[in-house]
């Protein structure tokens, strides 16, 4: 399948275990009804969690997809080129063989020039001028003699809309494409640059387009699925638009599933179920709803866990929670990075992120580190403020490390300790709990 003609469907940037989740089953269950015409994506690199659960039910990991901007190389022709000193007489050829301007190269395939359709026929026109009878004799004059040394080259990887600035207020068509060493590529136009077809997406798990993943304002959103708040995504048409107050957007993949009664294959199965017990924390956190507890049985008996029942479901999420937790030997910055998130507020962006462990000794060795990398996020990211919420799986309870404006942090809601950090006792839900409840102080 051309990957290049397909709807991709992907989840937020920082990709957990329920964005990846729902990604690869909502793009089978669009294949299913649709046709195959979906492929799932991730904008980031995936947690411990989610490589676990990929592993556990054998489940290739989906594509990494971290810009979507259309590209010159996406409507460049791959069109031959010529080397040597070719004639008038053989450039003729080759222009009448493509319907495309010529490109000569030098010896190490980086181009030498182009002559463009018009400029050989202004070749061969000046020379029977001059000579009536010399028809012949022109066509073996050197093509090199006529060739536009002048002409912009692009480069595959740029983006139309870099492409575009550079040849807007050019009058010719045909421009050369070489890749990033210099060597010639092929050709691609103006005309066709100015038409090309805009990426399709479908979003899961997230409708912000400050968490999408990057370029999503150059390509058509034509689907939405999430359980988070309403934000930022517009669109030119009309849309499937789909955001339910459920723990997670595994949970509504999976409904849609039944509401169509098609029976879910063993591995996404499995891989959907582990989505729903990594967002409720085994449905531990307060946004935990009966929908996606019976979600989570239906997909257990279709996974063909060993065990049974309700058992066999709290026995998976002990492990793929355990899986993940632990701050272990990985640097600040990839801790804080491994699931943050941006919000905008009336006042200014923040950021939140969140880091699971099984005790709280964990985080205060690295306490300082921690708290000097979320300062440092707050610089380069002019935010007003910075949290890292700690959540001890074990015990349901949070610790947050903040940095960025006092009076914000004094505002929140949470009881500072000795050590600089806020407790926040029975906070596990970054969504329904932390989130709230900053956007309140920063109001």
């Amino acid at each position: 399948m051309d990957q290049s003609a397909t709807t991709l469907v992907i989840g937020h940037r920082n990709p957990d275990m329920d964005a990846i989740a729902a990604a690869v089953g909502y793009a089978w269950l669009l294949n299913v009804l649709h046709g195959d015409g979906y492929r799932a994506g991730r904008a980031g690199d995936v947690n411990a969690q989610t490589a676990f659960a990929l592993s556990r039910f054998q489940v290739d990991m989906p594509s990494l997809v971290s810009d979507i901007r259309p590209r010159v190389r996406d409507v460049m022709e791959t069109v031959p080129a010529l080397q040597g000193d070719p004639t008038l007489m053989q450039a003729s050829r080759q222009y009448a063989a493509t319907r495309w301007a010529v490109v000569l190269l030098n010896d190490d395939q980086s181009p030498r020039g182009l002559l463009s359709a018009g400029g050989l026929f202004d070749a061969l026109v000046e020379a029977i001028l001059d000579q009536p009878d010399a028809l012949k004799h022109a066509l073996r004059q050197s093509a090199a003699e006529t060739l536009d040394t002048q002409t912009i080259i692009l480069r595959d990887t740029d983006t139309l809309v870099q492409a575009l600035q550079q040849v807007k207020h050019v009058d010719v068509d045909d421009y050369i494409v070489v890749d990033t060493a210099g060597v010639y590529r092929g050709l691609c136009r103006k005309s066709e640059m100015l038409v090309a077809p805009r990426p399709q997406v479908v979003l899961v798990d997230h409708n912000e387009a400050g968490q999408a993943v990057v370029g999503i304002e150059e390509a058509d959103v034509v689907d939405v699925l999430d359980h988070h708040r309403i934000d930022s995504i517009t669109t030119v048409l009309p849309i499937r638009f789909r955001i339910e107050p459920v723990g997670s957007c595994s949970t509504l993949v999976a409904e849609q599933a039944r509401e169509k009664q098609i029976i879910w294959p063993a591995p996404i199965a499995g891989l959907l179920l582990c989505g729903i017990l990594s967002d409720t924390l085994a449905f531990q956190s307060v946004t935990t709803t009966p929908r996606d507890q019976t979600a989570a049985r239906e997909l257990a008996r279709m996974a063909h866990l060993p065990g049974e029942g309700d058992e066999a479901i709290q026995s998976l999420g002990r492990e793929l929670l355990l899986a993940g937790a632990g701050l272990g030997t990985r640097s600040v910055e990839e801790i804080i990075a491994t699931d943050l998130k941006f919000y905008e507020t009336e006042r200014g962006p923040i950021a939140m992120s969140q880091a699971e462990v099984t005790q709280f000794d964990e985080m205060s060795a690295r306490l300082p580190q921690l708290r000097a990398s979320l300062e440092q996020l707050v610089r380069e990211k002019h935010l007003i403020l910075a949290l890292l919420m700690v959540t001890d799986i074990l015990r349901s309870d949070s610790r947050i490390i903040a940095a960025g404006e006092a009076s914000l942090i004094a505002h929140l809601p949470y009881t500072p300790l000795s050590d600089g950090t806020l407790e926040a006792n029975g906070v596990v839900s970054r969504k329904k709990q932390l989130v709230p409840a900053v956007l309140a102080a920063v109001k």
